[in-house]
């Protein structure tokens, strides 16, 4: 099992709760187990802040090196140059062990990145070259996703390429509902509406969850948005307890990615528009600190 740990953004906290899946997925391979490990990159003032690092032990007992990075647009270094930081540093500290990274790109980040790339001295000869595999979550087919059957993968789909939307997040949705229970269904089913980030898709899915019309079972998640509406009539009670949700959901993230939030910062982000709110947290895959998070929001407040 992993070790639970904090994440910044939906798309981390997805992979955090199915790693078994992710790495069976990535690496192509049965896995028996995933963990992860204090310090996994070198102290202070080394210090090397990557997002995610797997201990993946295969059904074969070999260990290896899952290491993940998430990538949005506006990112101000370079990723292949970050990624050869990365694979050098995880290299040196764990020397026996292959390292096998993956950078998963959103909202439209990365196109030209290919995951291959080398330097070359003057004769045109290669002395450096290193390698990843690049996920373009955008160009991903969602029906192929949907084939493997693996319903913690499905949170996924909403960032996927979908030909016909509706009826793929319905199969997506009824896997969902059918193959898993209790907590971790509530889970996925949370980061499946906040990993749609087109607002058409994500009213589309809401819906399909919310009115049962495919012969779903209502969730627990639906069930408590319905539970805090019924006061002020049930649909508009589902509407608000999903903003709720959202903007709670953001400040932690929040909190962890750039320390504790003044008042007035607070307010300045209760006040965003649900659209500005998505942004944001897509923002945060690039924000260091708090001084990220205020840029952010000057420039927003002149738009």
């Amino acid at each position: 099992m992993v070790k639970p740990f904090e994440t910044n953004h939906p798309l981390k906290r997805l992979v955090t709760m199915a790693a078994d899946d992710v790495a069976a997925w990535l690496l192509g391979v049965p896995v028996l187990r995933v963990t992860t490990r204090p310090g996994t990159l070198p102290p202070p003032p080394d210090e090397l802040d990557s997002d995610l690092v797997f201990f993946v032990t295969l059904n074969t007992g070999r260990e290896v090196i899952l290491h993940l990075e998430f990538q949005g647009p506006g990112s101000r270094r370079s990723m292949p140059l970050r990624m050869l930081d990365y694979q050098t540093r995880l290299t040196t500290t764990y020397r026996n062990m292959p390292v096998y990274s993956v950078v998963w790109y959103v909202g439209g980040a990365g196109a030209r990145d290919t995951g291959a790339h080398q330097c070359t001295n003057l004769a045109g000869q290669t002395y450096l070259a290193w390698h990843y595999q690049v996920i373009h979550l955008w160009q991903l087919d969602g029906e192929a996703l949907l084939r493997l059957n693996r319903p913690a993968l499905l949170a996924l789909i909403g960032q996927t390429r979908l030909r016909d939307p509706q009826p793929i997040l319905t199969q997506a949705i009824h896997q969902i509902m059918t193959q898993t229970s209790g907590e971790r269904q509530e889970q996925l089913l949370t980061e499946f509406l906040l990993l749609c980030t087109d607002k058409e898709l994500a009213a589309m899915a809401e819906q399909i969850i919310r009115y049962d019309r495919y012969g779903i079972p209502e969730s627990p998640l639906i069930s408590k948005w319905k539970e805090e509406g019924r006061a002020e009539g049930v649909e508009e009670g589902i509407e608000k307890g999903i903003e709720k949700g959202h903007l709670e959901l953001l400040l932690r993230q929040l909190v962890r990615r750039c320390g504790p939030l003044s008042e007035p910062l607070t307010r300045q982000i209760q006040a965003l528009p649900a659209t500005q709110m998505l942004d944001l947290a897509e923002a945060l895959l690039d924000f260091t600190g708090r001084d990220d998070l205020e840029q952010w929001l000057a420039q927003r407040g002149g738009e």
